[in-house]
């Protein structure tokens, strides 16, 4: 191979390595921003579909059995109780409705992360 064919060659390498580093960076910080095709206010939105008039009082990304999920906590003015709506986090389907009373919430172990 002449040594210039050798440069281009090299150049063209690094060139398409480089283009191919950054998708996948642009990529991570997508995913760290998103969690998902579904974002963390759409995944409020849907949830509150199933409890009208209720107030979010969280959403949480979580993984269970490889599946990846938004658990949003809606509550109900006048009412202690707490529904969890769990909202797939690539379909945006509902995969669960549950209620919660605040016995509930404090038997609950601290996340850690």
């Amino acid at each position: 191979m002449k040594p210039r064919n050798f440069l281009h060659s090299v150049i063209l390498i690094v060139a398409l390595s480089a283009l191919g580093i950054s998708p996948g960076v642009a990529s991570d910080k997508n995913n760290a921003k998103h969690f998902g095709k579904i974002t963390k206010s759409r995944a409020e939105r849907i949830a509150l579909t199933k409890v009208p008039g209720g107030s979010i009082r969280s959403a949480e990304l979580e993984t269970a059995r490889g599946q990846r999920f938004w658990s949003v906590y809606i509550a109900k003015p006048g009412s202690k109780n707490a529904k969890e709506i769990r909202v797939d986090a690539t379909s945006g389907q509902i995969l669960a409705v549950q209620t919660e009373r605040p016995e509930d919430q404090a038997e609950e172990p601290p996340k850690t992360h």
